[in-house]
């Protein structure tokens, strides 16, 4: 026989073995449930952290390949102009010594 102290009133009672190992098990089964829900909320927690860093890091590799994109798109622009003022003056010329 065990004796539990009820913690509102204070009083003493005994109860069998079988009484015991129910309460025990409700205890610790409202131990494990609030154990678990924290762990689950704090996996939750490190995936919903876990996902947006791995946004932000594609969101930054994405933003430094447009970056080198629209630098490769600058200069071959720039290559093109400078073609086409090349073929205007090699035009002039030509067309001056005729």
């Amino acid at each position: 026989m065990h004796e539990i102290i009820c913690p509102h009133c204070n009083k003493a009672f005994k109860i069998d073995e079988a009484g015991y190992a129910d309460i025990v098990k409700q205890i610790r089964d409202k131990e494990f449930e609030k154990q678990l829900s924290d762990r689950l909320a704090l996996a939750e927690k490190e995936k919903e952290n876990a996902v947006n860093l791995a946004k932000a890091d594609l969101t930054l590799k994405f933003e430094k390949d447009a970056s080198a994109k629209i630098a490769k798109i600058q200069e071959l622009t720039s290559k093109i102009d400078h073609f086409e003022v090349t073929k205007k003056l090699a035009i002039n010329e030509a067309v001056q010594l005729i």
